[in-house]
């Protein structure tokens, strides 16, 4: 017998055992197990038996949406997408494949309880998905047409696109393109430091040196009494105050590498506007220290220094103006955690899922982070705007909703105000010019928040 005759001979033998009695007996236990936790029948779907598999991807996006059906029929309509499977089990649709031009994309009910929420359960999506279009004013037109959103109305865009955004009825957004013009990084650059933005790495233009996107402002009855605690207690330092034109104070100081604004009243003065005080977490070098400040300059004790879970030793006060002061000290190698600011707003709303909801429409706010117990109760959440991170936790007990005032910094002051309103919020100034050489507008959100959009106009 030739050689390579008998080699395959004896590999044939060698094979002919497999596989091996344990593993066909390991295979029938999985068999088993999978067939006892499937209490629905389930059935494969394909929408046509002569439509092509969808184009195997390396990676794929799977979204997770609250009615996978309704998701589908829409994306169908609404973006050209083809179904070409879907996998139901006891009425719920935990797998199918969409295509949309050449590319997959995969639909699926959210299962929260399983670690799968959907953008309606998680207060928004971190996850946005980009479609070129051929024509991106009418592909919003037409999703809008069918139930979605307008984030953003489509228009020219520095880095030579038009796009426009629109929000689906299941919380995903979706950035409608189309190429105009090819360019390189370097040319995007250029184009933006053109139009006042910054060059890579560096601070906004529109927003002024030595502030952050968003600075929160507190109204008081007593303006110096709150200056003066912010002095005392965490080591404020005063850059700036006058009269303003409703006859009362307004002042800037800086805490850290934060501005604050305060504003109001003075036992001197005849102020008659509505108070606004509102909750800060504030860190510092040594939170023990600051209690002791903070107790000597008569503010009310909420609850005294102590280790928090979330790593940091923290304290909180109340001052003679009502303001909630959050002071701590982050464990690690600096008294701020990465992330955050030495003055961040802290909000109490009722429900803090909606007002999430409305930064993401209205400011283009991105989820940080959130925690919630199964029943939704979100206990600490984290949004940034810009490069200010706002955080909140639903209301309860003595922390209750503080309609807090935001003087925000934007490129296009118009263009926030717009798609504040179209967002929920309500005008409270339309955009003009003020005589202090910025042009400002500003809305109220749903929840009683105030929000000054401004930018700073050329000398």
């Amino acid at each position: 017998m030739p050689e390579r005759a008998w080699t395959l001979n004896a590999v044939e033998a060698a094979l002919a055992g497999l596989p091996r009695p344990e593993f066909r007996a390991r295979l029938r236990r999985d068999l088993e197990r999978r067939a006892m936790m499937m209490t629905t029948q389930t059935d494969l779907v394909r929408a046509d038996p002569d439509e092509p598999s969808a184009v195997r991807q390396t990676a794929t996006p799977v979204l997770r949406v609250r009615g996978a059906a309704q998701a589908i029929d829409f994306y169908i309509r609404a973006f050209g997408a083809r179904e070409v499977m879907r996998f139901t089990a006891g009425g719920s649709i935990p797998h199918a494949q969409l295509v949309i031009g050449n590319s997959t994309i995969v639909v699926a009910d959210e299962g929260p309880a399983f670690g799968y929420p959907g953008p309606e359960t998680f207060g928004g999506s971190p996850m946005s998905i980009r479609l070129e279009v051929d024509d991106p004013d009418a592909a919003v037109a037409r999703a809008v047409k069918l139930g979605a959103t307008v984030f953003r109305p489509a228009q020219d865009e520095f880095y030579g696109e038009r796009s426009g955004i629109v929000v689906d009825p299941f919380g995903y957004h979706w950035r409608l393109t189309h190429i105009i013009e090819a360019m390189d990084v370097a040319e995007m650059h250029r184009r933006l430091h053109a139009l006042g933005g910054p060059p890579a790495g560096q601070q906004p233009s529109w927003v002024p040196e030595g502030y952050h996107t968003v600075t929160p402002y507190l109204i008081v009855a007593d303006a110096p009494a709150a200056i003066d605690f912010a002095k005392a207690v965490v080591g404020a330092e005063e850059k700036n105050r006058a009269i303003g034109s409703a006859g009362g104070v307004h002042a800037e100081v800086r805490i850290g590498d934060s501005m604050l604004m305060i504003g109001g009243g003075t036992p001197e003065l005849s102020w008659h506007g509505q108070a606004m005080p509102s909750a800060l977490h504030v860190y510092v070098p040594d939170v023990d220290a600051a209690f002791a400040r903070a107790v000597a300059a008569g503010a009310t004790v909420d609850h005294a220094p102590r280790e928090m879970v979330y790593g940091e030793r923290g304290c909180g006060v109340i001052d003679s103006g009502g303001n909630r002061w959050y002071i701590a000290t982050a464990h690690g190698d600096s008294p701020t955690p990465p992330g955050l600011a030495t003055v961040n707003v802290y909000l109490h709303p009722l429900r803090a899922e909606p007002v999430i909801a409305f930064l993401v429409r209205a400011l283009g706010a991105t989820l940080v982070m959130k925690h919630a117990s199964p029943d939704g109760v979100v206990h600490h959440a984290r949004v940034q705007i810009g490069d200010t991170v706002v955080e909140m936790g639903d209301a309860h007990g003595p922390y209750q909703p503080m309609a807090t005032m935001f003087y925000v910094h934007v490129p296009d002051v118009d263009a926030a105000y717009a798609r504040a309103l179209g967002a929920g919020a309500t005008s409270l100034r339309s955009p003009a010019d003020q005589p202090y050489g910025a042009r400002q507008a500003g809305v109220a959100d749903p929840f009683g928040n105030q929000w000054y959009f401004a930018k700073v106009l050329p000398a």
